[in-house]
């Protein structure tokens, strides 16, 4: 996973996080039948959110070997390729 997108994810979960903090102060100053709906449903959010961390977090510990193998495989391949076109216009020089 390269790093933008990473940081897009990581982005998202932030501001997912600091809209469950604004619906939690909304919350405390709405009626008691409203609120305690509210308040189910943003312990709905925050478990949603927990989960979705949690799988990211997977996720990236799953792929991080992958994505270091794919870099490092398309460096060698971009280093043959660059001695490749060396050693062809050295034999055209």
């Amino acid at each position: 996973m390269s790093a933008e997108h990473q940081g897009q994810v990581e982005k998202i979960l932030k501001e997912l996080g600091k809209r469950i903090d604004d619906l939690i102060v909304e919350a405390r100053g709405a009626k008691d039948e409203i609120r305690d709906e509210v308040e189910d449903k943003i312990r709905d959010l925050k478990s949603k959110k927990e989960n979705l961390e949690t799988e990211y977090s997977e996720f990236k510990e799953k792929n991080e070997g992958k994505w270091v193998e794919i870099k490092n495989h398309l460096s060698s391949a971009a280093d043959e390729i660059k001695l490749a076109a060396e050693a062809a216009f050295k034999k055209k020089g």
